[in-house]
């Protein structure tokens, strides 16, 4: 074989090597990537599912809404909606407006005939929307309204009832 022919099959040798060595490293790069994409995919999955499952809330025919009216000490811009379910003791609390003032927060109470549960604060973004889920509202049956208090940043000392000024009543309906 003439040295000629034999350095181009070398140099054609060495080109396959360099061409399979490029696929090799992009087909590394595409596995990582289906990996991740594999991954945003479930947890999206998941989402979704946990979307379903409070959206049923919205379809209950045993559905309760709260509609809530404002206290003398309330910002009047203040907004709130709520909707439960007694079957599986799930509220969806909607939100509008609810910017604190500096140093307080809002929270969010279930009364039971009198006596009040705290569900948690209402975290709100910068327009003031917040949606609050609550897996466990307590007993559905004497379950007789929602209400929002203001509170220092820091929240009630003892979570067994408000601390500041009512702002909002949400009285449950059908």
């Amino acid at each position: 074989m003439s040295p000629v022919l034999l350095g181009v099959g070398w140099a054609l040798a060495a080109c396959l090597l360099i061409v399979l060595g490029i696929f090799h490293a992009r087909a590394d790069t595409l596995k990582r990537d289906l990996a991740r994409t594999s991954a945003r995919v479930d947890s999206l999955s998941r989402d979704l599912a946990a979307e379903r499952r409070w959206s049923t809330i919205l379809s209950s025919t045993a559905m309760r809404t709260a509609a809530f009216t404002l206290t003398p000490d309330a910002d009047p811009g203040l907004r709130a909606r709520a909707v439960m379910d007694p079957g599986t003791r799930r509220a969806v609390l909607v939100f509008d407006h609810f910017k604190a003032p500096d140093g307080h927060a809002y929270e969010v109470w279930a009364f039971h005939g009198s006596t009040p549960a705290a569900l948690g604060r209402v975290r709100a973004d910068a327009e003031g929307r917040a949606v609050m889920r609550i897996e466990d509202v307590g007993d559905p049956d004497d379950l007789t309204a929602f209400a929002i208090s203001l509170e220092a940043e820091g929240g009630t000392p003892a979570p067994s009832e408000p601390t500041g000024p009512i702002v909002m009543i949400g009285s449950l309906g059908g």
